[in-house]
């Protein structure tokens, strides 16, 4: 395996590790500030990162012969990452009572923007 693809493992281990801290953090707030109303916050939150995990996943860590090249690998995770989200947030609107639908898409966009930035903020600290 090449030493660019065993960096970027390692990057977005770490990238994970870090954005699930955040998020973690970000919710205990949430969840003093709001009671109950947190919880929208954080499956909105989750609606993002298990999405974005389970791309990393495919891309990354994940052996197939299926896969030809990195890039069919990663079409293949976008598509999953698509679907997960979508019944992710299906689910939610459907299955959890009094969802607070301002804190459930606050949540989600500061993970998806985390998703993003946190691994570009990590590999311009390691340049």
């Amino acid at each position: 395996m090449s030493t660019v693809i065993n960096k970027a493992k390692s990057q977005y281990r770490k990238a994970l590790m870090l954005e699930a801290g955040i998020l973690v953090f970000i919710t205990l707030g949430f969840f003093l500030g709001f009671g109950y109303a947190g919880f929208s916050f954080l499956v909105g939150s989750l609606a993002s990162f298990i999405a974005h995990c389970v791309f990393v996943y495919w891309v990354f860590f994940r052996n197939s012969a299926k896969d030809l090249t990195k890039m069919t690998a990663f079409y293949r995770g976008e598509g999953i990452k698509w679907l997960v989200t979508i019944l992710w947030i299906v689910a939610c609107f459907k299955w959890i009572p009094n969802l607070n639908f301002v804190l459930f898409f606050v949540g989600y966009f500061i993970a998806l923007l985390l998703n993003n930035l946190i691994p570009f903020v990590l590999s311009k600290r390691t340049h």
